[in-house]
Parts: C-alpha cells; sequence; structure tokens
C-alpha cells in the first residue's frame, strides 16, 4: 500500500485555530465585508484537502 499522509502540517494546524478563532471574535484585520486571514486559512485547509484527496486517489489505483 502507498505512503499515506498522517501528520497534519503545521501550518494547516494554525489555519484551524484562525477559523475557530473567528467563529467567536473578531481580529484587527476583519471588516464588514470579511477577513484576509480567515481567507487565507480557508484556502490553506482547501489545498491541505486537495492534496490529501489527490494522493488517496493515486494509492488506491495502485492498489
Amino acid at each position: 500500500m502507498g505512503e499515506v499522509i498522517r501528520q497534519v502540517p503545521f501550518a494547516v494546524t494554525l489555519a484551524s485555530y484562525c477559523i475557530e478563532f473567528h467563529e467567536r471574535n473578531l481580529c484587527s484585520k476583519c471588516t464588514p465585508e470579511g477577513c484576509p486571514r480567515l481567507d487565507n486559512a480557508a484556502l490553506v485547509i482547501d489545498k491541505f484537502r486537495t492534496q490529501r484527496m489527490e494522493k488517496l486517489r493515486l494509492n488506491r489505483r495502485s492498489i
């Protein structure tokens, strides 16, 4: 069987903390239109999920 991502990268952990923080609070960068920090955190997590799914699909095809 192929290699599976077992550890979550530190940047993804920080991004999840950022999202969790914004569920309860506003930061200094928040505006009525949104928050660039929150947008960046969502991008980091989306990229990680995409890479993980691609890797899992590749591993399943090689079985």
